[in-house]
């Protein structure tokens, strides 16, 4: 009986893809990523990390995670705008290039308190910042690094959980270093501009992948463009909103003044009939009171 069941869960098709009508293609990223070992957070297996503060496009990524690192001043602000968007874990930079000293800090144990799911120290970032910041929070620290030196393995010792490789056309070599005197590390590598530099990362050791997704005002851009071109349509491949399928023996028109009656009798202010909005007539003026018509005033 086990073997039957089990050859005919084996028989089963793949369960078809769920698609939200309001979510977009142009998100999506590099299926080659997919390849990768993932890394574990919470349980949960994260593979790529859409590298970007675009709240709009955030929302509509199907990236695993955010890596949210912007060239400005460290700000709260930033953070929650991009926590209040994403529906996947979020790392934000908190410093160590732009923002320094005991800001860091700061930022780091208020982004832990906003619910950031790891905090980033980008490549200058010094080893004792590495460390107050791993010594103060819970949320794991990720370390960027550019190239293969004795920094990482002193910014590994100092607490950092995870490696960011980001090192150009020498990222994959980097991670490769890495992984071989690290191998237990978890490691997110920049994942290049075509499959082939990510298939190489992957190969190379990195668990997952940082993709730089487009940006709104380029999608945009190709949005126009098609329209000047008359293609208003969106593509087959791209999710657009359907109206609702009919139900069977029911017609709708029914169901909706069956609604408006049955509110209407139980005192709520709607009808099947639009009220009457037509002006309502004015009062008459009436004409001050005649001398004849005044009462004379008593006499005593």
């Amino acid at each position: 009986m086990e073997q039957r069941v089990m050859s005919l869960r084996a028989d089963l098709p793949d369960p078809l893809p769920i698609e939200n009508p309001l979510s977009s293609f142009d998100a999506r990223v590099p299926a080659e990523i997919e390849r990768s070992s993932g890394l574990l957070l919470q349980g949960r297996r994260l593979r790529s990390f859409a590298y970007t503060t675009d709240v709009a496009v955030i929302h509509n990524t199907n990236a695993d995670a955010i890596l949210a690192v912007y060239p400005f001043m460290g700000q709260p602000v930033i953070n929650q705008a991009v926590l209040s968007v994403a529906q996947v874990p979020v790392f934000v930079g908190v410093g160590g290039g732009t923002t320094t000293g005991t800001r860091v800090l700061e930022l780091a144990v208020f982004a832990e308190m906003q619910g950031v799911a790891g905090v980033v120290l980008n490549a200058p970032s010094e080893v004792e910042t590495v460390r107050e910041v791993a010594m103060t929070i819970h949320v794991p620290v990720m370390a960027t690094v550019v190239d293969w030196d004795d920094m990482v393995q002193r910014k590994i010792e100092a607490g950092a959980k995870i490696i960011n490789v980001a090192a150009g056309k020498h990222t994959a070599e980097v991670v490769a270093c890495v992984k071989d005197r690290y191998p237990e590390i978890p490691v997110v590598a920049s994942s290049g501009g075509s499959g082939e530099s990510i298939r190489e990362t992957i190969a190379s050791g990195a668990n997952a992948l940082s993709w730089t997704p487009p940006s709104s005002a380029q999608l945009q851009k190709q949005m126009m463009d098609r329209y000047r071109r008359g293609e208003t349509t969106h593509s087959d491949e791209t999710p657009h909103a359907v109206s609702s399928p009919p139900i069977p023996g029911v017609n709708l028109s029914d169901v909706t003044k069956s609604f408006y009656t049955s509110t209407a009798s139980m005192g709520y202010p709607y009808t099947d009939v639009p009220p009457d909005r037509s002006p309502r007539p004015r009062h008459k003026k009436q004409d001050p009171p005649s001398e004849d018509t005044v009462a004379s005033p008593r006499e005593n």
